[in-house]
């Protein structure tokens, strides 16, 4: 588990990735006041949709997302305030 956390002005947004996880939990932990810095979903790695645009979530305080570790995803630029997620990579033991 980690922290992120983008502020305009500053560290904006992330690149479309993939994580290094089975699924992976995005918390929402605040800071009250940020504008944009939604998350884009593209298709899952090795599909042939991997670069299509699927969805765009946009974070809300205390609200968590689940994905697939091989979902690209990126974090969108933000726009005002600062916003900190939490993050949670869980991988499968099996």
């Amino acid at each position: 588990s980690f922290s992120v956390r983008y502020t305009a002005g500053e560290d904006l947004g992330l690149d479309m990735h993939t994580d290094d996880s089975d699924v992976t939990f995005n918390i929402c932990l605040g800071k009250p006041g940020f504008t944009a810095a939604g998350l884009t979903f593209c298709g899952i790695m090795g599909q042939p949709n991997h670069r299509i645009f699927q969805y765009q979530y946009k974070h809300k305080i205390g609200r968590c997302i689940v994905h697939l570790g091989r979902q690209r995803h990126g974090a969108d630029d933000i726009s005002e305030g600062t916003r900190v997620n939490l993050i949670m990579w869980n991988k499968s033991q099996a």
